[in-house]
């Protein structure tokens, strides 16, 4: 699949804005804007204005997602979507699409085994509430962090811990019949869009402009006829920026191995997927890992929920099983076939074997090398090779059998 790329993440060591530092916010930018659109009658505001502006894009972009490890891929039920149309204010320059996966094979609000029993005493200071809500988020969360499966992806990483950075991990509602206070912690996973990256443009060639119009618009009567040319110039870049900006959004894109079809179509607390996008830590938020920007995204299965909020992830792993000889298919009814557990359950490692296999194979499929094969001539047969094929180069010529 393709995928949009504007963001970079950072090595740690490599920051502009270290944990201690301050570093632009929206708060900060929601401050700049009404300045900046009262700085049409004094231009020399906007000369300072825009570069504020600009420092937040480049922060955004460049400065932002710490890098944690390169490519990694997950497997997850789709929870709780965060689509552009959704956000308020500058927020919506954020245009990605996000999505939150329940990381397999864990259950919706799943708690570890040692909980309530190891949450000690509140302080004697404080909302008891508060203290025991907490606990219960980081119950939820270490359930998962801790799982030796896929959680480390989720987990606080001993760089960011120790460079000062804030963790809370990432938590978005959750829908089920026996949830607790709708949080549940997921794999937050982002489409990206090109919001801030094309605001981040805008705002490029608005600078020079701005700075010119600050020197001549401070001239009397021919400068004040350039400033009101430069004006209207300034007021046409701003608003095609912030339009262009706010409709580059971000959207999902799921292929189907099934049918070689790709979707934008997501369904929640139903659909199983596979992605594999950069393994980050966010600064921007109250802390958590994600992957930005998916770079692929299938479709491998549909959730069936056993009881409540008990799910049934066979569907996801069944083929996996059955390709390395622990299970069988029971083919009664072609559309939904159903697994014959020989070896019983599947454990965490063959999850993170299933994992890794899938990892490992879309890696090859969509790697250069063959991409750059599927171009030779040899595989650009239509009907069949045998047919409108050609022979690889150094083959001799073959004459095709045709039945």
């Amino acid at each position: 699949m393709s995928f949009v790329q504007h963001t970079q993440c950072v090595q740690i060591d490599d920051k502009d804005y270290p944990s201690w530092a301050p570093r632009p916010t929206t708060t900060l930018v929601l401050l700049s804007i009404p300045v900046l659109l009262a700085s049409l009658a004094q231009p020399w505001v906007a000369a300072i204005e825009v570069p504020l502006l600009l420092a937040y894009c480049r922060w955004w972009l460049y400065d932002r997602l710490i890098c944690l490890g390169g490519y990694r891929c997950a497997i997850g039920m789709l929870g709780a979507v965060e689509p552009p149309s959704e956000k308020s204010g500058f927020d919506k320059f954020d245009t990605d699409y996000s999505i939150n996966l329940l990381l397999a094979p864990h259950n919706i609000q799943e708690l570890p085994a040692d909980y309530p029993a190891s949450v000690p005493p509140p302080p004697s200071l404080g909302d008891p509430t508060a203290y025991y809500h907490d606990e219960f988020l980081k119950a939820l969360h270490r359930a998962i962090a801790n799982d030796g499966i896929q959680g480390e992806l989720i987990k606080e990483q001993a760089t960011i811990k120790d460079d000062g950075w804030d963790f809370l991990g990432s938590f978005n509602k959750a829908v089920g019949s026996q949830v607790l206070h709708h949080y549940q912690p997921y794999l937050h996973c982002e489409f990206e869009g090109g919001g801030i990256y094309k605001l981040m443009k805008a705002l490029e060639i608005l600078l020079p402009l701005v700075t010119a119009a600050a020197i001549v618009c401070s001239i009397p009567v021919f400068g004040w006829i350039a400033c009101a040319i430069l004006g209207a110039v300034i007021a046409v870049v701003s608003l095609v920026g912030v339009v262009t900006a706010l409709n580059d959004t971000g959207k999902p894109s799921v292929v189907d191995p099934a049918t070689g079809q790709t979707s934008d179509q997501l369904h929640t607390n139903r659909d199983i997927l596979f992605v594999k996008g950069t393994w980050v830590y966010d600064s921007a938020h109250e802390g958590w890992n994600e992957l930005h920007p998916i770079k692929e995204c299938l479709l491998v299965g549909q959730v069936r929920y056993l009881s409540n909020d008990v799910i049934d992830w066979d569907d996801a792993i069944k083929f996996f099983m059955v390709s390395v000889g622990k299970w069988r298919l029971d083919w009664t009814d072609p559309q939904k076939p159903l697994p014959i557990k020989d070896s019983g359950a599947a454990t965490g490692q063959d999850w993170k074997d299933y994992v890794r296999f899938t990892c490992d194979k879309v890696g090859v499929a969509t790697s250069g090398v063959t991409v750059g094969h599927q171009s030779d001539p040899e595989h650009t047969w239509t009907i069949h090779p045998a047919v409108d094929g050609c022979r690889p180069a150094g083959h001799p010529p073959e004459t095709p059998i045709l039945h």
